[in-house]
């Protein structure tokens, strides 16, 4: 009886497949007597051009005195062949014919690269011995090649459960064979049996007393030429889950991986981790006489606009610069608080940074309204910076630029990150190996993630860090006490500069504590370096909104349509929706 070459794919109970091979499954035996097994077990190849095969195999079967239906054949029609591809062997023309006359009626299914072959009636039970012809014919097997021609077929395979009492094997095809080879035993070896090429070229090979799970694989070699249609059959078997296998192997490179990028920065980053050396006594007045600025940057190894916002007002407070208040534009009831820079005294004593930020305020002359520096203030404030990390590392509280660093490290970590990418894609494409490629991904997102911790302080850096947070946790405290006579600046001499809460202003705002600075201002005396632009108002809600890192005048200007105006129908997009 022949079946549809098509198989259907369903859930086999009676399927067993051990190691890729062809086998017979049945259910178990059990009772007295005789054994189930294989009395005989005869097979016919034939080999034809294009590298098929068409086999007859002749099954005499054994259930001894068990009732069974039938028998089950699961014929193995893919085998890996590389990590993402197999190798193909089509099966079609399945036929089952019973001198004996067994029960002939055959179901097939497919699952798992295997064909399972079931042959016999679900409502008629047999017993004692039966002959079954079991025919198919199998695609792309042969190999062709330059100086030999190759076909090796497991003729037997090592998923059988009962024994095989004898077993012949005849391979014939399109030419005399070479030579040929046979060996039998359990998955994996290789026990030679008797074989010969005879005088029609055709191979015989012959095997006895198998035991349960041992098999049977002829092999033969061919003139070059002999198979010229032959065409070996591949199927692309990538998969996202096959490509990210957690084998050991791929998870410990991937491990290997994490460990070679991300290792060294987080050893760094620890160390460039400033630890507190013990109880640090409490912190009066700025360390080292140190400039807002500077200790602002010391606290977190970052320059930024608040630094630049201190040296502004430091300037002010050491009568380098005026701050005039501008009145309200009485045509514009929306229009940002806006103010006027002065320049003061002639300049001495600056750092660079300072003789920086003033060069570039009075670029054009000794008065520049605050909102007139927008578009260049960036630029202003970059240069600023710049010359503070400088200032920094001279002091000798930072090894190298803060800046610097972080962007070296900064870099590094996005080549790793897109090398492990790429590393990922090449072996998800080509391997299951892709988990070794994922180990340098996260290491440089590790990277990423550290870069900002990369700069270190100098041992005499993080001793000033220590008294740096020791003087912001002062400056925030309900109730600083200060030394008499502390806080006035000699060279320009004002009562109100001699004010601690006046004189401290800029350090509130480089060390982010000026909102706990700001009650105490309420009752500080009027700067003379501030001027208001109405008399009898408050200076002190002015000059905190001055001081800010968000004030509006020196936010860059909108670009023309960048606005979040709109008209229906008048702009890209629209469209509507409800529920769904």
């Amino acid at each position: 009886m022949s079946a549809e070459t098509t198989p259907r794919t369903s859930t086999t109970a009676g399927r067993l497949l051990a190691a890729g091979l062809p086998l017979l499954a049945l259910a178990g035996c059990t009772g007295d007597g005789p054994s189930e097994g294989i009395r005989s077990y005869d097979i016919a190849i034939e080999a034809a051009a294009d590298g098929s095969l068409l086999v007859e195999e002749t099954i005499d079967y054994d259930f001894a005195g068990e009732e069974r239906h039938g028998i089950v054949r699961v014929l193995p029609d893919r085998a890996p062949f590389e990590q993402t591809r197999d190798r193909r062997y089509p099966v079609g023309d399945i036929a089952v014919d019973s001198p004996t006359a067994a029960p002939e009626e055959i179901e097939v299914t497919s699952e798992d690269g295997a064909l399972t072959i079931r042959v016999g009636d679900p409502d008629e039970e047999i017993e004692g011995r039966h002959t079954y012809v079991l025919t198919y014919r199998l695609a792309g097997v042969a190999d062709p090649g330059e100086e030999v021609d190759r076909l090796a077929w497991n003729a037997v395979g090592t998923g059988w459960e009962v024994p095989i009492d004898e077993v012949t094997v005849r391979l014939t095809g399109p030419a005399d064979a070479i030579s040929g080879d046979c060996v039998t035993g359990e998955e994996g070896e290789r026990t030679p049996c008797a074989a010969e090429v005879d005088a029609r070229g055709e191979v015989t090979a012959s095997a006895d007393g198998l035991a349960a799970g041992e098999g049977v694989t002829v092999s033969a070699r061919y003139p070059s030429g002999t198979f010229p249609d032959a065409r070996p059959v591949y199927e692309d078997t990538f998969s996202p889950a096959l490509a990210f296998s957690p084998a050991p192997a791929a998870i410990a490179l991937g491990l290997a991986g994490l460990l070679a990028v991300a290792g060294p920065p987080v050893l760094r980053a620890r160390r460039a981790r400033a630890r507190a050396s013990g109880p640090v006594a409490p912190q009066l007045t700025p360390p080292h006489d140190a400039r807002p600025a500077q200790l602002g940057t010391v606290l977190d190894g970052h320059a930024q606009r608040h630094e630049v916002t201190a040296t502004m007002l430091d300037l002010a407070v050491r009568g380098f610069l005026r701050i005039e208040e501008l009145p309200p534009d009485a045509d514009d009831e929306g229009a940002a608080e806006d103010w006027r820079l002065v320049r003061g005294a002639p300049p001495h004593g600056l750092r660079p940074y300072e003789q920086r930020l003033l060069d570039a305020f009075f670029a054009d002359g000794d008065a520049v309204v605050l909102s007139g520096l927008q578009e260049r203030f960036a630029g202003i404030e970059s240069d600023v910076c710049a010359e503070l990390y400088r200032d920094v590392v001279q002091l000798g509280w930072f090894r190298e630029d803060p800046a610097a660093m972080r962007r070296r490290w900064y870099a590094i970590g996005a080549v790793a990150l897109l090398a492990g990418i790429a590393l990922t894609v090449v072996l998800a494409l080509t391997s299951t190996w892709a988990l070794a490629g994922l180990g340098v991904v996260v290491g440089g997102l590790v990277v990423l993630a550290l870069a900002g911790r990369m700069p270190r302080r100098t041992q005499e850096g993080t001793a000033v860090l220590e008294r740096v947070r020791a003087f912001r946790d002062h400056l925030a405290s309900d109730d600083p006490r200060w030394p008499a006579g502390h806080g006035r600046i000699d060279d320009v001499a004002e009562a109100a500069r001699g004010d601690a809460r006046v004189r401290y202003l800029p350090y509130a705002v480089a060390l982010g504590v000026a909102a706990d600075w700001a009650e105490r201002l309420a009752q500080a005396p009027r700067p003379d370096w501030y001027v208001s632009s109405s008399a009898g108002m408050p200076v002190w809600p002015a000059l905190l909104a001055f001081s800010s890192s968000s004030n509006p005048a020196l936010a860059p200007p909108v670009a023309a349509g960048s606005a979040g105006s709109a008209s229906v129908g008048g702009a890209a997009g629209g469209g509507g929706g409800g529920s769904w």
